[in-house]
């Protein structure tokens, strides 16, 4: 007999993250928080609930290569381009200042098209490469939203650089403060170094 808390289990193996704006996903992720747990504890894998930054995700234990016979893995790790990387970051950075500022309208983070590729393009001053990944920048958001670091929020056919997104926390489980600090670190010897 099927659980009522199955549409959840589903969810989250296909998309390993659900949000508490999806609220029928998040109301029977709350009501069944223990079962959904036990059921992915006995796979190998664990539920990460941050009701604070309203997400749900699945991890699993990294282990060593030399280690015994290690399970299959359930979570994929997708590598993600030198650009989409650059794009995390900078959103995770983005975040930061957004829950620092005193002036707090929203604790969620929206931002445009156009602020996204102001954003990117300073890190591009050949000319060149600017152009290319100007060019590539729709595919570049489009694979954040698909790995559910951002969301569509508002689509304007008419003028693309108007769309909005909405900036995921669960990039700050992703890219943690030490990975932050650390690609600060890269970059200030980049930048002495040039």
């Amino acid at each position: 007999m099927q659980k009522p808390y199955a549409s959840v289990l589903v969810k989250l193996i296909q998309t390993h993250a659900i949000y508490d704006d999806d609220r029928s996903y998040w109301l029977l992720l709350e009501q069944y928080e223990s079962a959904i747990r036990d059921y992915f504890q006995v796979i190998g894998v664990t539920l990460d609930l941050n009701r604070r930054e309203g997400y749900a995700r699945l991890t699993q234990k990294e282990f060593a290569e030399d280690e015994g016979n290690p399970p299959i893995r359930l979570i994929r790790r997708v590598p993600l381009s030198y650009e989409q990387s650059l794009l995390c970051i900078l959103l995770r950075e983005w975040l930061e200042e957004h829950e620092i500022s005193a002036h707090l309208s929203s604790s969620r983070l929206f931002v445009t098209r156009e602020q996204l590729r102001d954003r990117i393009e300073l890190f591009f001053k050949n000319q060149t490469n600017q152009k290319a990944l100007l060019g590539k920048l729709d595919n570049l958001i489009e694979k954040l939203v698909d790995h559910g670091f951002l969301k569509v929020s508002r689509k304007d056919e008419v003028n693309l650089d108007n769309t909005q997104y909405e900036v995921k926390t669960l990039l700050k489980a992703k890219i943690t403060n030490e990975k932050l600090e650390e690609f600060r670190d890269k970059l200030r010897n980049y930048v002495e170094s040039v």
